[in-house]
């Protein structure tokens, strides 16, 4: 650091909800403090970011009267919480920051005290010159950082995407959020949401990101994608989307802080497909590349500290003449009147803000219930759709299984039936050959008897019968001894 440490008021709306304007607050403070600057930060509401800042030794007010001590420098992150810093410390050089190209809170404002204007990107710019009639010369682009230390590299992409994250605060359980889950499903990708508005609220993303391949997301959430590895497209539910940031496109799409006007198209489940249909993983690392040289935090806010000093160097007290001043008051009080208090609108956004928290933290409770309850149905229908499959394929193997039988039990049947005629075949040729044997033996017999009536009838017979008479005599007798 150069020259002595400046006492800095940094004046915010408030800072609840970690958007990209209250982180880019934090991480301000958090790193001129570091330099060794005094920080203030004035807003209307603090959430849990107070506690950490003020662990880091830098103080938290609601009322600008707190602060005893005149800074050096004032940097106005928001319209009407700037212009109460001015009017209180009416004598000290204001930079003013535009972050939003529509807010209420993005309107510079216009004070003699104002010595310098910054925009975050080309969108912002666009709206100080076009809105507020500020010479674009006389406005500078200092865009927002990402903290390289906190948010490392991943391990390299696949060649083909499995994992893909929604990375918004404004993120819904709406039909946006299905579009994209419904495509995502389509390309075999699971996906996560992270963001206060589903519940799903991670003050820390950093070590989460290196999970994904593809990040959904705008602004600071895509410049922490980007840094970080993931290849990104540019959406937002609340505004719609762009492209998948590519090595050739990161530089131009970071001019316009992968914001708003970049997301021209509706988000639908064909837009969102042709998008993750782009995805190389090679050209993702050129990009991420890119990205690291050029969105580190350093650079962003050694920018701003940069300016800060040379304001203070160049004029270090603003004196206004008393009419001016006068003027000046009465036309913002105009136009305070015709848009009404902001500081009781931020009060009661803040107070409102808490309470919806509370009813979407109680939706979100009961989002996640029936969506158990709906897995856990899904998960009874698949084990019953399993079991009946595994019944169906038992069934069809017994029906398998008795056809053959059925065809076996046929195929033995035929080879019954034939055997049957075989052998039926050849039971009636040996009947008819035993009717045969037997008409000869009965022809046979018919001849021998006929032959023993004629021996018995011939005379020789008759003249020999005493000789067969002593013959049988004789032989009695040997028999007998």
């Amino acid at each position: 650091m150069t020259g002595p440490p400046l006492r800095i008021l940094l004046a915010m709306c408030y800072l609840v909800h970690r958007t990209g304007a209250e982180m880019f607050t934090r991480d301000l403070a958090l790193w001129l403090r570091r330099r060794g600057h005094a920080v203030t930060i004035f807003a209307t509401a603090f959430g849990d970011m107070a506690d950490e800042l003020r662990h880091a030794s830098i103080a938290c007010i609601t009322d600008v009267g707190d602060m005893a001590a005149r800074p050096d420098v004032i940097i106005g992150n928001t319209h009407h919480e700037t212009v109460r810093a001015l009017l209180h410390f009416h004598d000290v050089p204001v930079l003013t920051i535009c972050h939003d190209r529509s807010a209420e809170h993005g309107r510079p404002p216009q004070f003699s005290q104002v010595v310098r204007h910054l925009a975050v990107d080309e969108n912002c710019a666009e709206r100080l010159v076009h809105e507020f009639g500020i010479e674009r010369e006389h406005i500078e682009l200092i865009q927002n950082g990402v903290d390289l230390s906190r948010f490392v590299p991943r391990a390299p992409l696949s060649a083909a995407p499995r994992s893909a994250l929604v990375f918004s605060n404004y993120a819904l359980h709406d039909a946006q959020l299905e579009e994209i889950r419904a495509a995502c499903a389509e390309r075999a990708l699971t996906l996560d949401v992270i963001g206060s508005g589903t519940g799903n609220h991670m003050p820390d993303p950093a070590a989460a990101l290196g999970r994904y391949d593809v990040v959904f997301g705008k602004g600071r959430c895509a410049t922490e994608a980007l840094v970080t590895g993931n290849a990104v497209v540019v959406l937002d539910p609340s505004s719609g989307m762009g492209e998948m940031v590519t090595a050739a496109t990161v530089a131009h799409a970071r001019r316009w802080n992968f914001g708003r006007a970049l997301m021209t198209r509706p988000i639908t489940r064909q837009n969102v497909m042709a998008e993750l249909d782009k995805f190389d993983a090679g050209d993702a690392h050129e990009a991420a590349a890119w990205m690291r040289a050029n969105g580190g935090l350093d650079t962003t806010l050694s920018a701003l500290e940069d300016c800060a000093r040379r304001m203070r160097d160049a004029q270090a007290i603003i004196l206004v003449p008393a009419e001016q001043r006068a003027r000046e008051i009465a036309h913002y009080m105009d136009d305070w009147i015709r848009r009404g208090s902001s500081t009781t609108a931020h009060l009661g956004l803040a107070s409102l803000n808490q309470h919806v928290t509370g009813l979407q933290q109680a939706f979100n409770d009961q989002q996640r219930a029936h969506q158990a309850q709906l897995e856990g149905s899904r998960a009874e229908a698949l084990r019953h759709s399993e079991h009946a499959a595994a019944l169906a394929e038992r069934l069809q193997s017994a029906e398998a299984a008795l056809a053959a039988q059925q065809r076996d039990t046929e195929l033995a049947l035929a080879t019954a039936a034939a055997a049957h005629a075989a052998l039926s075949a050849r039971m009636d040729e040996a009947a008819s050959r035993l009717a045969d044997a037997e008409r000869q033996a009965v022809d046979a017999a018919a001849g021998m008897d006929a032959r023993l009536r004629e021996v018995y009838a011939s005379r020789s017979w008759r003249i020999t019968a005493p000789l067969r008479q002593i013959s049988t005599f004789i032989q009695a007798r040997i028999h007998r001894t």
